[in-house]
């Protein structure tokens, strides 16, 4: 997976932010069948649930939904997606969605509720809600929070081949003289590029310098002009391609993508969360307005919020789960254990942020080009 947000048209969020959520929908319930008694109720019944791609969306089939269908006798099934994801919903008729549930961050939220495209539901409906991480809702306007459920979090962590013996736990290195014309960064989402920047930087706290003025953001990529990338890569993929040939020894991974990809290469790369911290993305799961299997829906939200469901999906993934009660998994020592664990490390790429680059957007994504050119030969 790519966060590639960039690709996304525009035009409404730079208009309307959340200011464009109107009137809301009646709030969802377990219509059919409560879930304790739904084990029967919707044998044969259809569902999509859209869930980025690549990785994740593998790993979402494999430990989600054949279980969930397993349980249920649903038939259900996962689609790959992640720009167009909202202009899908957009171009197909109100009461026929492409898809019944989407996977949302902060950037498909705003575009979402900008068009009145998700279901408002009814959290206390939802079992599992007590037991979410107050992280996933506190930096989330209120507008915003009852148009999902919080399922995981994923971040940038820093991936280096072993045999370069590279700093694996600093972002700095990616700036050292060893790592030059070593590294290899995302050219499409610039936001997560100025993130790395700002955790270094005593400036503001955390990851604040990347929704400041335009003159603080120029600093960001002032200090990103002074890397010597060997390519930037346009999607996961290539990122991989990259560091397998030895072109790259250095580079990002979302946290999707780093599981499957260090056991499949077991000790030839090294992933971590920098000591300086991380930017860090909320996956959020939210039921798409006119869906036809609106009940149907409403269980598969509050699967995703039970425990069993979050720990059998952390057993092969390096994303936090939502839930303060499922513990940390054996292949990740520094799994955090609490919010301020949460707070201290993990700094989401918010909504507030967001509204803040959009006005100045084009021009910090003409700026990006600059940065690809001044570190490479394009």
């Amino acid at each position: 997976m790519s966060k590639a947000s960039s690709l996304l048209t525009r035009r409404t969020l730079l208009t309307t932010g959340l200011a464009g959520v109107g009137v809301l929908a009646s709030p969802a319930l377990i219509g059919r069948a409560g879930i304790a008694t739904a084990q029967t109720s919707f044998a044969g019944e259809g569902l999509i649930v859209v869930s980025w791609s690549g990785n994740m969306e593998l790993g979402f089939r494999e430990r989600v939904i054949e279980p969930f269908n397993a349980k249920y006798g649903t038939k259900a099934e996962t689609v790959g997606g992640y720009d167009q994801i909202v202009p899908q919903i957009m171009a197909a008729p109100s009461d026929n969605p492409p898809f019944d549930i989407t996977i949302t961050d902060e950037f498909t939220t705003i575009a979402g509720l900008g068009e009145n495209l998700f279901v408002e539901l009814d959290r206390a409906a939802i079992p599992g809600m007590a037991a979410v991480y107050p992280w996933f809702d506190d930096l989330r306007p209120a507008a915003a929070r009852n148009f999902g459920v919080p399922f995981n979090m994923g971040s940038v962590w820093m991936l280096t081949s072993a045999e370069s013996g590279l700093p694996h736990d600093t972002w700095t290195s990616l700036w050292s003289d060893a790592a030059a014309g070593k590294v290899t960064l995302d050219a499409a989402a610039f936001y997560w590029n100025m993130a790395i920047v700002a955790l270094m930087s005593d400036a503001m706290p955390g990851i604040g310098e990347v929704g400041a003025d335009a003159a603080t953001t120029e600093a960001l990529f002032a200090r990103l002009d002074q890397l010597r990338v060997a390519k930037w890569f346009s999607d996961s993929s290539e990122m991989a391609n990259l560091m397998l040939q030895g072109e790259a020894m250095q580079s990002i991974m979302y946290g999707g993508d780093v599981h499957r990809f260090i056991t499949e290469y077991d000790g030839e790369f090294l992933a971590a969360i920098p000591k300086e911290g991380t930017a860090s993305y909320a996956n959020w799961f939210s039921k798409v307005r006119g869906t036809q299997h609106s009940d149907l829906s409403d269980l598969f939200l509050a699967y995703l919020m039970e425990k069993e469901t979050q720990e059998f999906f952390l057993e092969n993934n390096f994303e936090v789960a939502s839930r303060m009660d499922v513990g940390p998994p054996t292949h990740w020592a520094d799994y955090p254990t609490s919010n301020d664990q949460l707070a201290q490390r993990y700094n989401l790429v918010s909504m507030d942020i967001l509204n803040n680059l959009f006005p100045q957007w084009d021009a910090l994504a003409a700026r990006m080009k600059e940065t690809i050119v001044r570190t490479t030969n394009g």
